[in-house]
């Protein structure tokens, strides 16, 4: 149940038995083919259906992340809008105490942003200090899917998993699969950089820049692929939810 067509009435008689679920996403390149929004898509989707199997309020997405560091993202490119770490953990800790203080006790936070993690265990952390009664469970998509089935489908297309990263084959499949009318299907890139170091050097050199923002083959998503994950993922987070959260 989305909080945002709530009154308060309905919000108040439900929020002290309900789980109180966060989506986070980003807004940065996904290559041509992908939304800037792409990230925020995918942790809606989750939240709204993770609350069609659990008693679950779904509080509007936080559409803006972290900075990803460029040599994960393949660059930085136009429309990358991010809040830095202080202010996202900020946010981040004001929306639990919010919730809190009006009787949730239970929390997900769902992210598709894997810069994300350190600045959501920060607001966790923290929040925590004052609010020893709460729990809070954080998460992405890709703690869920099976790994039998990645390593299947990396089999199956020759796209290695070193190869399967930021707006590649897996990330464009699923969001071919949850928002198909927002992909330009006609504009799947493969990308590749010259140099691949490991660490982080900034500015980031221009060998190690893609051209589009996939890390680094997105050619052979397919919605197929992402039907065959994505309900997969929504089952075991699903089991880790009932497990970490029983009321």
């Amino acid at each position: 149940m989305r909080v945002h067509s709530l009154t308060w009435p309905e919000y108040a008689e439900r929020i002290h038995d309900h789980l109180v679920v966060l989506p986070i996403g980003a807004i940065e390149a996904h290559g041509p083919h992908l939304p800037l929004g792409t990230d925020s898509i995918l942790a809606g989707h989750l939240a709204d259906q993770l609350a069609t199997r659990v008693p679950a309020l779904v509080l509007p997405p936080l559409a803006y992340g972290f900075k990803t560091d460029p040599l994960r993202a393949g660059g930085e490119f136009p429309g990358m809008t991010n809040l830095r770490a202080t202010t996202m953990t900020g946010v981040v800790q004001d929306i639990l105490t919010a919730s809190y203080r009006h009787g949730a006790r239970r929390f997900v936070i769902l992210h598709g942003h894997i810069a994300n993690t350190a600045a959501v265990f920060d607001a966790a952390d923290i929040f925590l200090t004052q609010a020893p009664d709460a729990r809070i469970m954080a998460a992405a998509w890709w703690d869920f899917a099976p790994e039998d089935t990645r390593n299947e489908i990396a089999a199956e297309t020759g796209v290695p998993r070193t190869e399967d990263h930021h707006a590649a084959l897996v990330e464009t499949s699923l969001t071919m699969h949850v928002a198909p009318e927002d992909v330009r299907a006609h504009l799947l890139a493969d990308d590749d950089v010259p140099r691949r170091p490991s660490y982080l050097i900034l500015p980031a050199p221009e060998d190690t820049k893609t051209k589009t923002g996939v890390i680094y083959r997105a050619s052979k998503a397919t919605s197929e692929i992402g039907a065959r994950l994505m309900p997969a993922i929504i089952d075991n987070l699903t089991e880790a939810v009932k497990t970490e959260l029983a009321s």
